[in-house]
């Protein structure tokens, strides 16, 4: 058995997995000499269960033997975000305040995945308290991206990004709260999906602001997406945010989307003055291609698109604050340097501010809501840069310096700040074989056309995913 298994799709291996071609032992074997060797160079993983994966591929295996197969999940090794708590499973939430932390229970979206017969890795990084777009981390060290050593995996989910990239695993589990887990697919050439607020449940996920908290799959195709997401939607009577909707079946879209008449919207209110040149270009050569396979691209204005910004600032940071009191207060000095500053800001806002955030999100959302009355899908690039330098703090685009995490979140807080669902699926690589990407967001509950739309975008481009990190 050759290393091409580690790059199978979840769709692929589950058959394989099915037909009893492979075993779930092979497959986990596999992954974990995969870990053995590239971790040391990722720091994708800081939680390695190898010896539970084993037990669990066993346990798999003889429910196969016994006629017991579950479905397409059953036995693909996945790997978890350490923002999610997993029981008898280190769980450090990327901070030294919780560097012994063992959870005594699962959180819902790990159950379910595991009902799903998933097999779990290992918790892979975060940015501290996911409070960050670099996976910088400074108590478990930093997340490097497979494709070049030097560069952010993007953050908060960087190590999932760089684990399902790397070939570590088939999938994992990220938290987005501004982008987190867009941004690190984008700079991982993988897909992620942020879910419609409460699709999800976020109970036993540490909360960053629990108005804008998401949990959603991080995986190398939207089918994997689909499927993955199919074992961990679904009502929670433990999170007060949870949705009751019936939920669908997210792969029902994925193979024969119809794209003719699909309006797709563009929004030139939502564009930055400057982009990283071969990330625009993906952008624009993205939409010729929609064009050109049948959709209508539409050009719509979003007035309150200027907004975006300090809406979710002023929800983020304040909810953060008011999460981290207590523990501020209690261990302040056991916060990063790189992280303590922006806890700290969200005590600064006011309620006046506050309170006007929470007006303009109004706007926000009401605009979306008349614009998904006449499109189908919004189509914006995933990021504004390419994956930066580790370490940096700025970049220069064009002739203009700019923040790291302002290029990061430009284009995904309006998911969040809005609860609709979003996708980021690769669309090419840069001249010196960075990924680059697009986003595509949808109106609330229509992730399956949503996932089935990308999908399509997908297959229409299989020469701009055709690649795997060489480490």
């Amino acid at each position: 058995m050759t290393k091409e298994i580690l790059y199978l799709k979840i769709a692929e291996l589950s058959e394989k997995i099915r037909s009893r071609e492979i075993t779930p032992i092979e497959v986990v074997e596999q992954c974990i000499s995969r870990i053995t060797e590239s971790n040391p160079q990722t720091n994708a993983f800081v939680t390695i269960t190898a010896e539970e994966a084993r037990q669990a591929a066993k346990v798999a295996e003889n429910e196969i033997q016994n006629g017991k197969y579950r479905g397409p999940l059953h036995g693909v090794p996945i790997g978890i975000k350490d923002l999610i708590d997993t029981r008898g499973i280190r769980t450090t939430y990327g901070s030294a305040i919780f560097r012994e932390n063992v959870p005594q229970k699962d959180a819902t979206v790990v159950s379910r995945l595991k009902e799903a017969v998933a097999i779990v890795l290992g918790k892979t990084n975060t940015h501290e308290f996911a409070l960050g777009v670099t996976t910088d981390n400074l108590h478990y060290g930093a997340t490097r991206n497979p494709w070049k050593l030097d560069r952010i995996p993007g953050g908060s989910s960087g190590g999932s990004a760089a684990a399902v990239a790397a070939g570590m695993c088939y999938g994992a589990v990220g938290t987005d709260t501004g982008g987190s887990i867009r941004i690190p697919s984008a700079f991982c050439g993988i897909v992620g999906v942020k879910p419609t607020f409460g699709t999800v449940s976020t109970t036993g996920v540490f909360p960053l602001a629990t108005g804008l908290d998401h949990v959603g799959p991080m995986t190398r195709c939207t089918k994997d997406a689909a499927l993955m997401l199919n074992a961990m939607a679904g009502f929670d009577q433990s999170d007060p945010r949870s949705l009751i909707d019936v939920i669908p079946d997210f792969s029902g879209s994925i193979d024969g989307y119809d794209i003719s008449e699909t309006k797709i919207a563009i929004c030139p209110d939502l564009l930055p003055k400057v982009m990283d040149h071969e990330v625009e270009l993906a952008y624009r050569n993205a939409i010729a291609k929609i064009e050109r396979v049948g959709g209508v691209i539409l050009e719509k204005r979003l007035n309150t698109a200027h907004l975006v910004e300090n809406v979710s600032t002023k929800l983020l940071l304040s909810e953060a604050y008011v999460q981290h009191s207590e523990l501020l207060r209690k261990h302040h000095d056991s916060y990063g340097s790189n992280v303590i500053g922006r806890f700290e800001a969200g005590q600064e806002i006011t309620t006046y501010e506050y309170i006007k955030a929470l007006r303009d999100n109004d706007l926000i959302r009401r605009e979306i809501e008349i614009l998904f009355r006449e499109v189908d899908f919004l189509v914006t690039p995933s990021v504004q840069i390419l994956a930066p330098k580790i370490g940096d703090q700025k970049v220069v685009v064009g002739n203009q310096e700019l923040e790291i995490i302002a290029g990061c979140v430009r284009f995904t807080r309006l998911a969040n700040v809005t609860g609709i669902p979003a996708v980021v699926i690769p669309y090419g690589y840069s001249v010196d074989g960075l990924p680059t990407s697009i986003q595509i967001m949808a109106s609330k509950g229509r992730e399956s056309q949503l996932i089935g739309f990308a999908s399509l975008i997908e297959n229409a481009t299989p020469e701009l995913r055709d690649r795997h990190p060489q480490l």
